[in-house]
């Protein structure tokens, strides 16, 4: 043996140790990350917005052909069967859009690099979230009265013998349907 093999050992050894003391580091920073996007995440739960909404991060297409993109995005979403803020990666090709990857995490759950790029974009996507929980609450509201004139001819309707529908009854239900269709 040479003096350089007795040294791979001992070098080896030397980054183990300080390998190890990094990872401690690592993964109590990342604890404590994990705890700051835990308290926003269960402040969001709490208002039970049921609303997916995603800001991009990062993204672009392929300088060469303008066809191949990318994106890493933020959001608020129902990843598996728990809502909460997430972080995602997609890849495709607009010639190919059934062939889109797209892998999604909870913010914990996600890789190290994708959480730090993520927090700038945290006030991005709250504002994103005011936008989309305000545009869905108008889109139910115009729902809603569509929706009770139909409970209300549907209700008129099993009333009312099976076949012995009045052409007088249909009339008046379509045109219950026309006005709320143009009360939009």
């Amino acid at each position: 043996m040479n003096s350089t093999d007795n040294s791979l050992p001992e070098r080896a050894a030397n980054y183990f140790t300080q390998l190890s003391s990094a990872a401690k580091d690592l993964n109590s920073a990342s604890d404590d990350l994990g705890q700051a996007i835990n308290a926003i995440d269960t402040a969001l739960q709490k208002l039970n917005l049921g609303v997916p909404t995603w800001v991009k991060i990062r993204g672009g297409v392929s300088p060469h052909d303008n066809m191949e993109y990318w994106s890493r995005d933020l959001g608020y979403a129902k990843v598996g069967k728990k809502w909460g803020i997430a972080l995602r990666t997609v890849e495709g090709d607009y010639n190919f859009p059934e062939e889109e990857n797209v892998e999604e995490w909870l913010f914990c759950d996600s890789p190290r690099w994708l959480r730090i790029e993520g927090i700038p974009a945290i006030p991005d996507l709250l504002e994103a979230l005011v936008v989309k929980t305000k545009e869905t609450t108008q889109k139910i509201k115009g729902k809603t009265a569509e929706a009770k004139n139909l409970a209300a001819a549907i209700r008129e309707a099993a009333g009312k013998p099976s076949g012995l529908m009045s052409d007088e009854f249909l009339a008046k239900a379509m045109n219950t349907l026309k006005q709320a269709k143009a009360s939009k």
